[in-house]
């Protein structure tokens, strides 16, 4: 089966979403976690963003499901969504690793007064 896409129009309505303003500031971020960006959005939210396009919520939902994903259901909330998602697991993994190099640099302890 080849892999389902998603018309531009598509990606460029999620990466202009106000999800996509909480995953990523830069386009490129927003690209890299297109998944996570659709992901977050419930089906009445994207037929509304995409002025009640069936077919292409129902494409989105195809892809999602492609990657292992799904859209957010109504009851679930949004920070409960997000928690679960890669790029925080990236940013929290790649935060606990700077803090453990932090403090075992002797350079990077602070120095005391004096």
């Amino acid at each position: 089966m080849a892999e389902p896409h998603l018309p531009e129009r598509v990606v460029n309505s999620l990466i202009s979403s106000d999800y996509a303003r909480l995953v990523g500031r830069t386009l490129s971020e927003r690209f890299d976690y297109i998944v996570d960006i659709a992901s977050l959005h419930t089906r009445d939210e994207l037929l509304r963003r995409l002025e009640l396009d069936r077919i292409l919520v129902r494409q989105v939902e195809k892809w999602l499901a492609f990657h292992g994903r799904r859209l957010r259901r109504p009851t679930e909330s949004i920070d409960i969504a997000m928690c679960g998602l890669e790029f925080r697991k990236r940013r929290i993994r790649r935060s606990r690793l700077g803090a453990r190099r932090r403090r075992l640099d002797p350079k990077a302890t602070p120095k005391e007064p004096g």
